[in-house]
């Protein structure tokens, strides 16, 4: 092999390798482009997900008769906790969510769960405003009852998995988190 073909082979590889960072950029932008929901920069600089399972107790929120009914329940996302903490149940009746809860509100999501219920929700990006997650549960009877539970979140670079498990009186939140 003569001295100019090995310089030259030696130059391709060279120039090959040196695009080869411009080239790995360029199929990443290609996969956004082609999937828009392909995460983008690094973990800890991604909105937190969340994965919400509702589990509801055979024996849950037991009318007067002591049968298990059905209870209305919504789940909460909040910027701070003060005011959620510092709620009473009546009033609920009195004022939307929205106007209780004032500034430290950003969402919230109803449902309705029946007895023995399994319900996994969609997945949940959050902004990193969303510091708190609540849930209320309207029991039957809210003075024999524990109807509202918060726990804090981060609102950047983790994966939680939380279980909102409805008991007959009382609601439980039960979090994992990864990084």
């Amino acid at each position: 092999m003569s001295v100019k073909l090995r310089y030259g082979l030696l130059l391709l590889v060279l120039v090959l390798t040196g695009c080869s960072k411009s080239w790995e950029a360029t199929k990443k932008v290609g996969k956004v482009l082609w999937d828009p929901d392909v995460p983008v920069g690094k973990a800890s600089q991604r909105p937190s997900e969340i994965a919400i399972t509702l589990l509801a107790e055979p024996d849950m929120n037991p009318n007067p008769d002591g049968e298990p009914s059905p209870v209305e329940m919504q789940l909460v996302y909040l910027s701070e906790d003060s005011r959620f903490e510092s709620m009473d149940f009546d009033q609920l009746d009195e004022k939307p969510l929205p106007d209780i809860l004032g500034k430290n509100y950003i969402d919230h999501q109803d449902y309705t769960l029946t007895p023995d219920q399994y319900k996994p929700l969609a997945l949940l990006k959050t902004g990193d405003e969303n510091r708190y997650l609540g849930v209320i549960v309207h029991y039957s009877d809210p003075n024999a009852t524990q109807w509202k539970k918060i726990i804090k979140l981060s609102g950047i670079g983790r994966q939680y998995y939380i279980l909102v498990h409805v008991r007959a009186n009382e609601v439980e939140l039960r979090k994992e988190e990864e990084e």
